[in-house]
């Protein structure tokens, strides 16, 4: 089981309606060849969490990812990450800080919930703890 989340661009209608919307368009309609940005982004966070591809054979259920390379779930402007459901906690809360420091947006689909980059840190009230997000997410 996996727990995936969608990653764009920074050009998302402001409603959440829309913005839901956009990102569906952008998911059915990407040009399947990986952008420079996405690129960029994927090198970040498989420094932290390698590529179930770059695991030796006997780590690879030790990997967070649900699949791999990585690579190829990106497009020109989507990208969609699964992790591995026993490493949520840890990755997700992770993926979401990496990539809205990039200026990108992360949908995730699981909680309903858009985490749009914010221009300075004092913006963020919303600020993602990595402690008890399946909690958050959950309500346990």
């Amino acid at each position: 089981m996996s727990y995936t989340i969608s990653i764009t661009g920074n050009d998302v209608p402001k409603d959440d309606k829309l913005a839901w919307k956009y990102m569906e368009d952008l998911y059915n309609n990407d040009s399947g060849q990986a952008s420079e940005g996405f690129t960029e982004l994927i090198k970040k966070l498989t420094e932290k969490y390698p590529c179930i591809c770059d695991l030796p054979d006997d780590k690879i259920d030790d990997g967070v990812w649900s699949d791999g390379p990585l690579v190829n779930n990106a497009g020109d402007k989507i990208t969609t990450l699964g992790v591995v459901f026993s490493q949520v906690e840890n990755v997700i809360p992770f993926i979401i800080e990496t990539s809205n420091n990039m200026g990108f947006v992360v949908f995730d689909g699981q909680s309903g919930i858009i985490h749009r980059p914010r221009q300075n840190e004092e913006q963020r009230s919303d600020k993602i703890e990595k402690k008890g997000f399946l909690s958050r997410l959950f309500g346990k």
